[in-house]
Formats: C-alpha cells, sequence, structure tokens
C-alpha cells in the first residue's frame, strides 16, 4: 500500500482520477435524488431507499417536533440530519469517516442546508487520535466489529472529542434530540458526556446498544454497564420500535444471561 500511495504521489493525474473514483465508490455512483421524505440525497441505495431503519426515523420524525434541536452522532451521510432539517430543526451533525463526510455535507448543501453545523470526528471519554474499523455503517472504534469489519483490512485514524467539548455549554435552554449510532463505542461516549447527561432540561437519546450483535466474541462486554450508566444518570429506557417497550435493570440483566433481547431489539429510547 505505501509503494502504491508513493507511486500516486509521483503522479498527480492519476492520483486525481484515484480519489475522484473513490468518492464516485463511495457514494455509489449516484447523484442527488428526490427521496420519499421530500429531500435530496446521494449514497447508498440501502440508506436513500426509505426502507433503512424505518421503525427508528418513524420515532424520530415523531417525537423532534417536540424538541429544539437534532444532535446526529454517527451521521453517516446525513439521512437523520436531513430528515430534522427537513423538519425545521437545527443541526449538529458528527461523523468520523473521511469517505462519508463529503457526502454528509454534500447532501445538507444540494438541499440548501448549509448552515447546518458539521463535525468531522469520533466522540469518545476523552479526546485524541484513534483508529477506526471497516467502512460505511459498520465503521467502528471497536475491533473486529461485525464480520465485515473484522475481515477486512480498511482502517483509518480519525479525531476524537468528547460530546461535552462538541456541546461546550451550549444550547443550554433547548430541548435537545441526541440520535447515538457508533457501532459499540458507545459506553465510552456516554462517560464524555456526563455534563450532556445532566442537563435541564434533560436531553432525549435515541442510542444503539447492541447485545450479540456484531461484537467479536458475539457478547458486547459493556452491555450492563451502558444501561447502569445511563440509569445511574437518572434516566428512564423503552424500546425504540412500534412497542415502546419500558427496560428496566432486570430486563437488561436476563437479556445479557440469555444472550438476545427480544425480536432482536437494539435501539433505545432514553429520557428523564
Amino acid at each position: 500500500m505505501s509503494a502504491f500511495r508513493d507511486f500516486l504521489r509521483r503522479q498527480p493525474r492519476i492520483e486525481l482520477a484515484y480519489h475522484t473514483l473513490r468518492k464516485i465508490v463511495s457514494s455509489g455512483g449516484s447523484v442527488a435524488a428526490p427521496t420519499r421524505y421530500g429531500f435530496r440525497m446521494a449514497g447508498s441505495a440501502t440508506i436513500t431507499s426509505g426502507e433503512f431503519e424505518a421503525q427508528e426515523i418513524e420515532i424520530v420524525r415523531e417525537i423532534l417536533p417536540q424538541h429544539d434541536r437534532f444532535i446526529d452522532i454517527g451521521a453517516n451521510i446525513g439521512l437523520y440530519s436531513c430528515l430534522a432539517r427537513q423538519m425545521g430543526k437545527p443541526v449538529v451533525a458528527v461523523e468520523p469517516l473521511a469517505d462519508n463526510a463529503p457526502l454528509l455535507l454534500s447532501n445538507l448543501s444540494v438541499n440548501g442546508w448549509q448552515d447546518t453545523e458539521v463535525i468531522v470526528a469520533g466522540l469518545s471519554d476523552k479526546v485524541g487520535i484513534a483508529e477506526i474499523f471497516g467502512s460505511n455503517t459498520s465503521a467502528s472504534l471497536v475491533s473486529g466489529w461485525s464480520s465485515r469489519s473484522a475481515h477486512s483490512m480498511i482502517r483509518e485514524r480519525i479525531a476524537l472529542t468528547t460530546l461535552d467539548s462538541v456541546l461546550a455549554h451550549r444550547f443550554l435552554n433547548e430541548r435537545l434530540l441526541i440520535k447515538v449510532d457508533v457501532e459499540g463505542a458507545e459506553f465510552n461516549l456516554l462517560k464524555g458526556a456526563t455534563e450532556t447527561l445532566a442537563r435541564s432540561p434533560s436531553p432525549t437519546w435515541v442510542v444503539e446498544i447492541c447485545l450479540s450483535e456484531n461484537f467479536p466474541g458475539n457478547r458486547n462486554p459493556r452491555y450492563i454497564e451502558t444501561f447502569d450508566f445511563l440509569f445511574d444518570s437518572g434516566y428512564r429506557a423503552m424500546t425504540a420500535n412500534k412497542e415502546r417497550r419500558p427496560v428496566r435493570k432486570d430486563d437488561v440483566m436476563s437479556w445479557y444471561t440469555a444472550g438476545r433481547t427480544p425480536d432482536g431489539v437494539y435501539n433505545y429510547l432514553f429520557s428523564r
């Protein structure tokens, strides 16, 4: 790979063509097209088709009107950010991947939402530099995350910061809706968000917390800790699906023991 990069540096026209091709491939070769939600997007057909995370999207669209601002953590190419902007809500979009960020910016811009705050970084419990493994929607700070990432050599260095640093005492009187989709790294993210968790009015959180899905060894070693961290911060939980089933500590314990959740649920709503 280093020899290939050296070759590209000596051939600027080939290097330009190579990087242009990478952008086309990462976007699925598509241009911005109308979606069922009333805005335009380019990128993965899976994400733009309207079938991606249908229940989670419906929940976000339902509860967003009761909130003042949307924080999109793990924004990918901007589906949730565009949904929030379409509904008239200001957005802070956080996305670490270099291949996703240009599409995120493009999808916001093509709809005229150039005032959106976009942060190209990962979120954790401290600032620094880290490696992220895999690509697209399966990229994770957890080495070996998902079969797609585990058998891939794709890795990228990214900047890390904390959610408390990103919000930096801003929007203090606003009702925030925070979506967290960070592929297994949510516990460390929450540890870097203690000030945000303690805010009043308190944010509403939509958090993906996998139990057996995608983790190396087929078990999330921080599963119980993640729920306990939110429970101890005064939050109650329910499943982020049509059932909206309340989630208690004993549920979390029994699911962990069984190694599975009812109906394979892994997205949850937290409110205080």
